[in-house]
């Protein structure tokens, strides 16, 4: 599994350079224009940000309570299309997800539990275009293989969660645009199941369906390497009838 992650990261940054390299081969040079209409990758880039969720457990369970846990997560991001208003993102990204469990006295001691996923994640992002800063909004699925499972208290039934989960997220961000290729942005997500982590009996003695789901909300920060500038990237121009 770390060697099919490894070759994931290498075409996920790997392909942005394919496309501008089989452009230069092969399509004539007309001008930035002609170069800006054929480039499908507008960017990619990288963010490191914080994870701040918990699982739900419905009832919760016989031994323990769940609380927040705060973790990380980091990702590598390739964009398309070049519309003013309209991009499509997807992202590689690594999530340290988990809970915390708080037991019922009288030990009441805390304990984690670690479910750290690899999470393929896809987003229609609706740009909102200002001067300087560009605000945006992200919505879609995110594919999720669990990579890390480490369970201090229900083993058991931390080791029946699903290998591969989708949830629904949505985020808001912004980024700065200046007259660089290196754009830095801040966003920041809320991240749940679709359909649930588990379904199972967590206690003998209560024979109940227990619902496990996971939510989350995420802060992360990044930067963006734009391949080429268009129309929709590009700052407004400055009105200077001096010349200086």
């Amino acid at each position: 599994m770390k060697k099919l992650l490894s070759i994931s990261l290498i075409c996920l940054f790997a392909f942005p350079a394919f496309s501008q390299e089989r452009w230069t081969k092969k399509a004539p040079r007309r001008g930035a224009d002609a170069r800006e209409k054929h480039t499908i990758v507008s960017a990619y880039g990288a963010a490191f940000g914080l994870t701040y969720g918990k699982q739900i457990w419905d009832p919760e369970g016989p031994l323990a309570q769940e609380r927040y846990m705060l973790s990380w997560n980091a990702a590598g991001l390739v964009e398309f299309f070049r519309h003013t208003h309209y991009r499509w993102r997807m992202e590689l990204e690594y999530n340290k997800m988990g809970t915390k469990e708080l037991y019922y006295p009288p030990s009441s001691a805390l304990v984690v539990n670690k479910t750290n996923y690899i999470q393929f994640n896809n987003y229609l992002k609706i740009i909102y275009k200002e001067y300087k800063v560009i605000p945006y909004l992200l919505i879609g699925p995110r594919v999720e293989y669990l990579f890390v499972r480490k369970a201090s208290v229900y083993p058991e039934i931390i080791g029946q969660f699903h290998s591969f989960q989708v949830t629904a997220s949505v985020g808001a961000g912004f980024e700065i645009a200046w007259n660089h290729a290196l754009r830095p942005f801040m966003e920041g997500f809320y991240n749940h199941d679709i359909l649930p982590s588990l379904q199972t009996v967590a206690s003998p003695s209560q024979p109940i369906l227990t619902t496990i789901n996971y939510h989350a909300w995420e802060l992360r920060i990044g930067l963006k390497y734009f391949i080429a500038k268009g129309k929709g990237d590009a700052c407004p121009p400055v009105d200077n009838p001096a010349g200086n």
